[in-house]
């Protein structure tokens, strides 16, 4: 999704002039990715399930009762950023 660098108005990758404000697009709008989030969760997300793993089979980590919420809370965020994700495209 293209933005107007002044207004942030949402712009046609055809437009040349924005429609809210009315200034020139030089092609200096880019589209905003929210892939870097997206993957930031999905790596917190897996490294605390194999941290869960770790402590449900071994002594070695952080205890279980920590290690399972976090997990879960991980699990809504890295599910909300790819709904954000798959809405972008």
């Amino acid at each position: 999704m293209l933005r107007c660098l002044s207004c942030n108005g949402i712009l046609q990758k055809s437009e040349t002039v924005c429609y809210s404000c009315g200034e020139k697009i030089d092609g200096a709008a880019k589209a905003k990715s929210k892939g870097s989030f997206y993957s930031v969760a999905a790596m917190l997300f897996y490294i605390s399930l194999g941290a869960t793993g770790l402590s449900i089979f071994t002594k070695f980590g952080p205890p279980l009762a920590v290690c399972v919420p976090a997990t879960i809370v991980l699990m809504f965020v890295k599910s909300s950023a790819d709904q954000v994700k798959k809405n972008q495209t």
